[in-house]
């Protein structure tokens, strides 16, 4: 077995707010898949329903969350939690950094 490792710390770059939001694979393995999102300030996810369950990691920035009709505050060391089938997004207060990682 190979212990799969990626380097996060070289991903840091934001957007331009007009961009287009390209989440980047960072893992992707039997049922779990990691994904890094960076939004610029004022950026947001397009609301979205998914499969899988999500657990989100803020590693730096601040925003919100919404999943349904909940909405909850992001901030750098935020750990939160989307069920599978849940409509979800995520907005931007200032440049954020998100670990999405969705377990199926």
């Amino acid at each position: 077995m190979t212990i799969p490792i990626v380097e996060t710390k070289h991903l840091k770059d934001f957007p331009p707010s007009s961009a287009e939001i390209a989440p980047t694979r960072l893992l992707d393995a039997d049922n779990i898949r990691a994904v890094l999102v960076n939004l610029a300030a004022g950026q947001a996810i397009a609301p979205c329903q998914m499969s899988a369950t999500v657990l989100y990691y803020v590693i730096e920035g601040q925003g919100s969350l919404r999943v349904g009709d909940e909405e909850v505050r992001l901030q750098a060391g935020s750990l939160a939690l989307a069920p599978a089938g849940a409509v979800r997004t995520i907005a931007a207060d200032e440049p954020i950094r998100v670990l999405g990682v969705q377990v199926s």
